[in-house]
């Protein structure tokens, strides 16, 4: 892109935080626990799980519906829904923002959610095949759209307003458009992020036929093995990362916090396989967004990585970045959080993202936890040991998902110094 079309795009801010996870139902808690390498995975106690092999999963703690919604809501709101809106309440509260009714009209809610929807779905239609009714519910309430929608007219946002399904990387494809919208000037500001719950007796089932989960039921807290040697699969689990964005000139303008900027966003298809990642794939999304973001690989501090304790897939995402950051790769921290907090399909690259935010605010990095073997097909600087202090300048977020669909994010320390004006 030439000089001077680059002088009408606008740095992208992040102005506020919200987090509904298994580690707690805010941003101080999901990050004190996440730095002290402590497990939210335990054995499943919202259903019964006596059929299922795998019988643990991440379950947002101590959560009650009734604390925050009334019956008439928690009859209207999926699982899905309810932490959207929760973890927003936060973001919002957190960014300090307040628009007048006009100004709302450019505040996008864009939202990846991919499979809370089924999990939705499982006691309207095991009414109707039990004794023939069905719900006028139903639909609005399933609707993987459903937790989008319900934010946007929780908070009278009309600005743009959808839902991005991308299975494991649709919060980081949602994050993406609300980025380029603010960067080529459509919107002002976004709420933005995902929300999903995945753990429902027929969603169990499922996953559990492809042989993708931890079967490891007598120790939940230590199933989840991202990168070691003994891994076996990755945890279902649920929860809602929300995120604040807005323009410099927004920000600067309301005097409003900034933790960081989002620089680069990158988009790219494996065409490879329904279930299995591709290394040129993975790689090559990877140097799009940092291309995206104008740098170079050893500018990367940060690697926060999908990780999913898969055998395939943690190998996969290895080698691609290896490539991507030839010698130099051993040098780079690459963290997987998965093994604390489950795999929230459509949540989790929110989640990934705002821990990388909480790495550039505070110069730690949380470790990878429950790698016990070291793989050879696995061997770069997995923070194992705890957390640790490192300088934090830029990282980038990977998030790899069934069908192909990648996505990085690029996420960087603000310097107003390099404000272009606008």
């Amino acid at each position: 892109m030439d000089e001077n079309h680059k002088q009408y795009l606008h740095r992208v801010m992040i102005t506020g935080l919200g987090v509904v996870s298994p580690l707690g139902c805010s941003v101080t808690d999901f990050w004190t626990e996440l730095l002290q390498g402590r497990s939210g995975v335990r054995t499943i106690t919202n259903f019964d799980t006596a059929k299922c092999r795998t019988r643990i999963g991440a379950e947002v703690i101590d959560y009650d519906a009734r604390r925050h919604f009334s019956r008439k809501e928690t009859q209207r709101l999926s699982r899905s829904s309810q932490l959207a809106i929760l973890a927003a309440t936060e973001a919002l509260e957190d960014s300090g923002l307040n628009l007048t009714a006009a100004e709302s009209s450019k505040m996008g809610v864009i939202i990846g959610s991919s499979i809370g929807g089924f999990t939705a779905s499982e006691p309207f239609f095991r009414t109707y095949f039990d004794d023939g009714s069905a719900s006028p519910l139903i639909i609005p309430v399933v609707m993987n759209s459903a937790p989008a929608s319900n934010l946007s007219i929780r908070f009278g946002f009309k600005g743009p307003l959808m839902n991005i399904d991308a299975a494991c990387a649709s919060s980081a494809h949602a994050i993406g458009y609300s980025f380029h919208q603010i960067k080529f000037g459509l919107l002002e500001a976004a709420v933005t992020g995902g929300a999903d719950s995945a753990l429902s007796q027929g969603v169990m089932h499922a996953w559990s036929s492809l042989r993708t989960l931890s079967e490891r039921n007598e120790d939940p807290a230590r199933a989840c093995r991202p990168f070691s040697l003994d891994r076996d699969g990755m945890v279902l689990g649920e929860g809602a990362g929300i995120l604040v964005l807005e323009s410099e000139r927004s920000a600067l303008n309301r005097k409003a916090k900034i933790y960081g900027e989002i620089t680069g966003y990158a988009a790219a298809s494996d065409s490879y396989h329904l279930t299995k990642p591709s290394e040129p794939g993975l790689a090559g999304v990877m140097r799009d967004a940092l291309a995206s973001a104008s740098l170079l690989p050893n500018d990367i501090d940060y690697i926060a990585a999908h990780a999913t304790a898969t055998l395939w897939n943690d190998k996969t995402e290895t080698a691609a970045i290896k490539d991507v950051f030839g010698p130099s790769a051993v040098e780079i921290p690459v963290v997987g959080i998965k093994g604390a907090i489950g795999h929230s399909i459509g949540a989790s690259s929110a989640l990934q993202l705002i821990s990388c935010v909480l790495s550039l605010r505070d110069n730690l990095l949380p470790p990878t936890i429950n790698v016990n073997i070291p793989d050879p097909e696995c061997d770069l600087d997995y923070v194992t040991e705890g957390k640790r202090p490192r300088n934090v300048t830029h990282a980038m977020s990977n998030s790899f998902a069934f069908g192909g669909s990648n996505a990085s994010l690029v996420v960087s320390r603000y310097l107003s110094h390099l404000s272009s004006g606008n």
